[in-house]
């Protein structure tokens, strides 16, 4: 609880874990927390990738930052990284949810490939998500506190459009309602669960979609946007530092939009 402005937005010395950590948002969040002095945990299924981001930032900013591989479609792995950043850290303070998918795909035919599309996608977006935060949680609960970070996105709240991510936009919705359910549960343990919701963001979501077609549709996206522009991922994490911070003690079950005012006029 702060007591002053002085350092209310201070995560120095935080123990921070985050999924998805090596590319895109995640990069952008693992950056944020290493500059602001935290020490940070990226999990991920690309060793080699994990492993270079990780040392990148470490000498970038002169960070405290371990790579730990793991698969979130694993509850075994997902169990295994809570406890082994938790040895090695002493805690986790924050936990941030990022690592995520999407398919675009026509939800009509969805049984050509026996729903994976569906089912892929709620899975990593949805179900790790609750899988993570509950063995998080369970370390939060014997220090006494913690911070938890859920990444959802405005297609939770609104019908993004042209593009056909049902999977997606459901598996953000979920994440949104879970964030009140554990929110509202877990605040006698002094466990703080909120989200950020992002709109269009400079990363890799939308790789699998042709560059072409993706390029017409981002342009579309800009005239739709009140700020004329996609995110930043430091604008994001910008916003998940803010609730891992004190300053945010008494904000918990709280989706916080990111998306240059686009789901306005929606």
């Amino acid at each position: 609880m702060i007591t002053s402005m002085k350092n209310a937005f201070n995560v120095e010395g935080l123990s921070v874990l985050i999924t998805g950590g090596n590319s895109g948002i995640g990069k952008g969040i693992a950056e944020a927390f290493a500059q602001c002095g935290a020490k940070v945990a990226i999990m991920s299924r690309n060793e080699e990738k994990g492993q270079a981001v990780a040392e990148e930032i470490a000498k970038k900013f002169n960070a405290i930052i371990k790579y730990y591989k793991g698969d979130l479609l694993s509850r075994a792995d997902s169990r295994k990284v809570v406890e082994a950043v938790s040895k090695d850290f002493g805690r986790i303070d924050v936990l941030v949810n990022n690592a995520g998918a999407v398919r675009w795909f026509e939800s009509i035919e969805s049984d050509c490939n026996d729903f994976a599309d569906w089912y892929d996608v709620i899975d990593l977006d949805l179900n790790s998500v609750f899988i993570m935060s509950v063995f998080a949680a369970k370390q939060m609960k014997k220090q006494g506190r913690g911070k938890i970070i859920n990444i959802s996105s405005n297609a939770a709240e609104i019908v993004n459009t042209p593009q056909t991510t049902v999977s997606y936009s459901v598996a953000k919705a979920g994440i949104n309602h879970m964030t009140r359910m554990l929110a509202h549960e877990w605040a006698q343990y002094n466990i703080c669960v909120n989200t950020v919701a992002p709109g269009y963001t400079e990363s890799n979501l939308g790789s699998a979609v042709d560059p072409v077609k993706y390029m017409k549709l981002n342009d579309e996206w800009m005239a739709k946007t009140p700020t004329r522009r996609r995110n930043k991922p430091i604008e994001i994490a910008a916003a998940v530092v803010y609730l891992a911070s004190e300053a945010s003690d008494q904000i918990t079950g709280e989706i916080l939009t990111v998306d240059g005012g686009y789901k306005l006029a929606r």
